[in-house]
């Protein structure tokens, strides 16, 4: 295509090279991570359907305490670290806890009424193929850091159809609407500027919080730069202490370590009226036993704050921990993880963040399309759409 005379017609011309390129070359490969996107918004409805017995307790309303539950999972496990457990939340109904043995990790489903295990999450299976294709590409860190670069891409296609998108002599109503009454190939046209703009804040904000996950450090600082974020580091227990007495030997033989239950209990009376939402177990011997509370029992997804109480695994006293003002900076980080997933708002947000994420590929079918009737007949394609292709 020729680039006209004009300063404006030859930077719209620029504009729809870089559109139409982009969107050619990358695609198919954005259509996959978006769907693969949409599939996981129900990650944890997919697990349940593949595999109900996991996470079907056998009495409602029943729960456990997360002692009880950590106590099953390691006479269940004794040559794996537990490293953790979650108490059943409102869309996962059993309890969940995470075990390290060697180099496998294992997810370990556990009934909520009596503590008894009901199995593992396979490492590999259909919904777990889906999560490593959206993160990684099947690929690793290699395929991670494509995806950093395809939401780039994706960033620069909504920035430049958004200009060429446009409307000119304020035709507003046009530009949003879809005219079924016009030529197939003027309403394929139609269909792409309409899905386009329809969801570009969708696809923007997926762009940039998929930038993040990516490349934290760099988007940070630029939030940094906007408003402070706070850095509190989790305190760590001492050293272990040694027994005393005339029945300690004189190779100093460590005291004996509080139970997990004595440390829950413990953390339990400094929140008061919260119910017990996480537990980390220690992964050294300077790390903290941290205990997570929620408002809300179950714990609610996607929204509200837990709040952490940390305690010495040797001494079962509680460690103080800086208290800093949350900042807006703070806020930001917080909700780019939600807005990518669509974990707030519930159910209707989940099926609005599906349809979003099927965008992509109407996006690209349409574009096909529109540069393929371009190319093969070039004479019967409407006017503007000649223009823009």
């Amino acid at each position: 295509m020729r680039s006209p005379g004009s300063p404006f017609a030859r930077w719209r011309w620029a504009f729809v090279q870089v559109h139409l390129w982009l969107g050619l070359v990358s695609g198919l490969y954005l259509s996959l991570v978006c769907v693969t996107g949409a599939a996981l918004v129900f990650r944890i409805e997919l697990q349940r359907t593949w595999y109900p017995r996991l996470f079907t307790p056998s009495a409602p309303g029943v729960l456990v305490d997360p002692a009880t539950v950590m106590d099953h999972v390691q006479r269940a496990y004794p040559a794996a670290r537990l490293a953790g457990v979650d108490v059943p939340t409102t869309e996962r109904p059993t309890y969940l806890a995470y075990a390290t043995s060697g180099s496998d990790f294992l997810t370990v489903l556990i009934d909520p009424a009596t503590a008894r295990v009901l199995g593992e999450l396979p490492d590999r299976s259909f919904v777990r193929t889906i999560q490593d294709l959206h993160f990684d590409l099947l690929a690793g860190q290699t395929g991670r850091i494509v995806n950093g670069i395809g939401a780039g891409c994706l960033l620069t296609m909504c920035v430049t159809g958004l200009v060429l998108w446009w409307p000119v002599r304020g035709q507003w109503r046009r530009a949003f609407s879809i005219d079924v009454r016009r030529s197939w190939r003027r309403l394929v046209w139609d269909l792409h500027r309409a899905i386009g703009v329809w969801t570009l804040a969708a696809l923007i904000m997926w762009a940039i919080t998929g930038l993040y996950f990516i490349f934290p450090s760099p988007f940070r600082a630029v939030i940094r730069s906007i408003s402070p974020l706070s850095s509190t580091r989790p305190p760590t227990s001492g050293p272990a202490p040694v027994a005393s007495g005339p029945a300690a030997s004189a190779s100093a033989t460590p005291a004996a370590r509080p139970t997990w239950r004595a440390l829950i209990e413990r953390a339990r009376q400094e929140r008061p009226g919260q119910h017990v939402a996480r537990v980390v177990v220690p992964s050294s011997a300077q790390a903290a036993f941290q205990v997570l509370f929620s408002e809300e029992s179950p714990t609610p997804v996607g929204r509200g704050t837990l709040t952490s109480v940390y305690l010495d695994q040797f001494t079962g006293d509680v460690l103080p921990t800086t208290s800093t003002r949350r900042t807006p900076g703070d806020a930001m980080v917080s909700w780019l993880g939600a807005l990518h997933v669509g974990h707030f708002g519930g159910l209707a947000t989940k099926v609005a963040w599906v349809a979003f994420g099927l965008a992509p590929p109407l996006l690209f079918f349409t574009g096909f399309v529109l540069w393929w009737t371009r190319i093969t007949r070039p004479r019967d394609v409407g006017g503007e759409a000649q223009r823009v292709i």
